[in-house]
């Protein structure tokens, strides 16, 4: 009878055990690559009023810390207009840091502004500024928040933001504002990562072998860097192809990001390294790439 009993008990966890077996983690879908000198990410759920914050795990992986509670507008999320309250929803960065002696009270013992708005809110009209992370009036007794509460900034508690700061690095933490977390797959990041890699490196072959035509089959035909549509870019690049003996382009320090509600949309930050017959220059380099009947497009690119 006991032999029976114990059978049934193991029973019981076999399809446990069964799942468990077939268990695969996920990470943060916005997380595609981000450069090695990153180790910490920021991602607040807007819905939920969270920010977690990830941290390299190994290689691209990145697994959470920690979770804050945070205010957000009072109008929620998806800021479009200047004083509509609302928080906005995109792929920003840590900017500067203001410390409690630079502030006034309302903003806490320290504020973290991010570069609203980006490429992609300008691409849509979208205006604005102002936007930080910053902590709770001072001398504030309310043990919580609501979560909408803020005139469109991400607010923490004094505590929190004193905490947040370990995981900072002005200039560089990327800091993503999306509705709500989505997640996938080691196996489906890497996909998402070979191919836009290699679409990358097309991009870049077409342009040092001075196969203009090729090169500018890369951009989509909405492209838009603000001040010039398609036909403008085409015809300022082929100009400026045509004055080369030799174009060398180094890429480094690669980030991807999966922009929140935009399903085919990643942002590309990177280093680049340019050097030609005639001009040479370094520095930081923005593009949105967008995924058009399985072929990657470029839609923006600018200088840092």
């Amino acid at each position: 009878m006991l032999k029976q009993v114990m059978c049934c008990v193991a029973c019981l966890f076999c399809p446990l055990m069964s799942i468990g077996a077939d268990f695969s983690p996920e990470y943060p879908s916005a997380l595609i690559q981000v450069p090695e000198s990153v180790n910490h990410v920021l991602v607040s759920e807007l819905e939920s009023g969270e920010l977690h914050i990830y941290s390299r795990h190994q290689d691209q992986l990145f697994t959470l810390a920690t979770t804050m509670p945070v205010s957000i507008g009072k109008s929620g999320f998806g800021k479009q207009l200047e004083g509509d309250d609302k928080t906005p929803v995109g792929v920003y960065r840590i900017t500067s840091h203001l410390t409690q002696a630079q502030l006034d009270d309302f903003y806490g013992k320290s504020a973290y502004p991010i570069n609203y708005p980006n490429s992609w809110d300008r691409l849509n009209g979208r205006t604005g500024f102002g936007i930080w992370l910053h902590a709770e009036p001072l001398g504030l007794l309310e043990k919580t928040r609501p979560k909408l509460d803020s005139n469109g900034c991400v607010v923490l508690s004094n505590n929190d933001i004193e905490r947040l700061q370990q995981y900072l690095s002005i200039g560089y933490t990327p800091v993503i504002l999306t509705p709500k977390l989505k997640m996938s797959s080691k196996e489906a990041l890497d996909t998402r990562r070979d191919s836009l890699l290699a679409a990358i490196k097309h991009w870049q072959k077409d342009w040092q072998g001075l196969d203009t035509e090729a090169y500018l089959a890369h951009y989509a035909d909405d492209f838009s860097n603000i001040k010039q549509d398609l036909v403008q870019w085409q015809t300022h690049k082929t100009r400026v192809n045509r004055s080369k003996r030799f174009i060398r382009v180094g890429i480094s320090d690669i980030g991807m990001y999966q922009y929140p509600n935009e399903e085919n949309l990643v942002q590309v930050d990177f280093y680049q390294s340019y050097r030609s017959s005639n001009f040479n220059s370094n520095g930081w380099k923005r593009q949105l790439w967008r995924l058009d009947d399985g072929k990657w497009k470029i839609i923006y690119e600018s200088g840092g």
